[in-house]
């Protein structure tokens, strides 16, 4: 992963002279420079010089976050939050984590449950696509904590719920490019990717009993690709 992160970052930064740069290109001191950029990409100062640094795009933003497997502070315990109001247990990539024996075998604090769901979360190979399964966790875990009276009466499929999210804006937006463009949008409730998600998990909660149907195909072998073991 830093080595994907490294290559996103040069990717970033480079101009128009400098396109067929790379890592093997690279001196030992501007690779040093490059990997302290890439731990620390908040930052806007560039290793390599580049025409004009700017601030990172929310897909750009995205890219890296899941290279590096960023994730919120709590964020294996609102996992954990959830789990308690999901019976069904949570789905991911082919990843099951049952809500028993693992809440009674584990606790929110204990480092095997982390790792579970770090090693959930290594099973996508898009890293854009790993940091949007963070966000709509971290959304689900605001709205079950907004309202307690509220579980899943059924297997939390994190997939589908993105899946739903893409085709609401698919469905308002005619997007050719359906899943490049949601990763791209800001992470906001008014035009955002927020506002989709927190949508599509309202009406799966209010829907329980709602059959799925078939998710169209929004970008031709982007949903086969995205989940498997990398």
């Amino acid at each position: 992963w830093i080595l994907q992160a490294m290559k996103l970052s040069l990717e970033h930064l480079k101009s128009d002279v400098e396109d067929a740069m790379t890592l093997n290109t690279l001196s030992p001191n501007e690779i040093k420079q490059l990997l302290y950029y890439a731990l620390t990409s908040d930052l806007q100062q560039a290793p390599i010089q580049a025409s004009d640094t700017e601030q990172n795009s929310s897909f750009q933003k995205r890219q890296m976050d899941g290279a590096l497997c960023r994730v919120p502070a709590d964020f294996f315990e609102h996992v954990w939050s959830i789990l308690e109001r999901t019976p069904g247990g949570i789905k991911l990539c082919g990843a099951f984590l049952p809500q028993q024996p693992t809440l009674s075998d584990m606790t929110d604090y204990e480092l095997n449950f982390s790792l579970k769901i770090d090693e959930m979360l290594s099973r996508i190979s898009d890293p854009a696509y790993r940091c949007l399964v963070v966000e709509i966790f971290e959304l689900i875990n605001v709205l079950l904590k907004r309202n307690a009276e509220l579980r899943f009466t059924q297997t939390l499929d994190a997939d589908y719920l993105i899946s739903e999210a893409v085709k609401l804006y698919q469905q308002q937006t005619n997007s050719t490019d359906p899943f490049k463009d949601f990763y791209s949008l800001p992470m906001q409730l008014v035009g955002g990717s927020t506002g989709y998600m927190v949508r599509v998990i309202i009406n799966y909660l209010f829907n329980a009993n709602t059959q799925k149907t078939d998710n169209i195909s929004l970008n031709a072998g982007t949903n086969a690709d995205i989940c498997k073991i990398s």
